[in-house]
């Protein structure tokens, strides 16, 4: 997966998915595509609105609905009243920080997936398994470490770790969402 992509790359990307690229699906795209983050519909049309011209909140809500469709990025629910976006869509875990609604994604070479086939669901068929983890960090110092630590694994173990999870590692893991100041 590669990140800060520049326009024309967004572009070419948003037709590789089968959408037209208009230019507010671009900017939207080309904010989402900077870096392995994680935001909501809000902090998109907040980031939208501060650097560029105004974009209305419909066109916000139904352009990440678009891209969750043609799977431009994934839609994560942690609760039931806030969705997050993530312009990773490579299949990977989460860390929520629970104090700070910091979100950090854990490559999935360090917590392999199940071997959900021995599941017994009768015909049921599984799209997707993610993990969530939730907890705090008491100490700034001890947040700070954990995302070295994960960068660190993920440089120690390359190629293997990017074989067997997907993951670019060239990316920085464990982005920070923004904390959101609405409740």
């Amino acid at each position: 997966m590669k990140f800060r992509l520049n326009k024309r790359e967004v572009t070419d990307l948003l037709k590789e998915k089968g959408i037209n690229p208009t230019a507010q699906r671009v900017e939207i795209a080309h904010l989402l595509y900077q870096k392995p983050q994680h935001l909501s519909a809000d902090e998109i049309l907040s980031l939208l609105n501060a650097e560029y011209e105004q974009v209305s909140q419909a066109t916000v809500y139904n352009t990440l609905k678009l891209f969750v469709d043609k799977k431009v990025v994934r839609e994560l629910i942690f609760s039931s009243d806030r969705i997050y976006y993530d312009s990773n869509t490579i299949p990977h875990h989460h860390f929520v920080d629970i104090d700070t609604g910091r979100i950090f994604d854990i490559p999935l070479c360090i917590i392999p997936v199940p071997e959900l086939d021995r599941l017994n669901m009768g015909d049921a068929q599984i799209l997707e398994t993610t993990l969530v983890l939730r907890g705090r960090f008491p100490h700034r110092e001890t947040h700070v470490q954990i995302q070295n630590d994960l960068s660190d694994h993920v440089v120690k173990n390359g190629e293997r770790c990017a074989r067997e999870s997907g993951m670019n590692t060239g990316i920085e893991i464990g982005q920070p969402s923004l904390k959101s100041t609405a409740s």
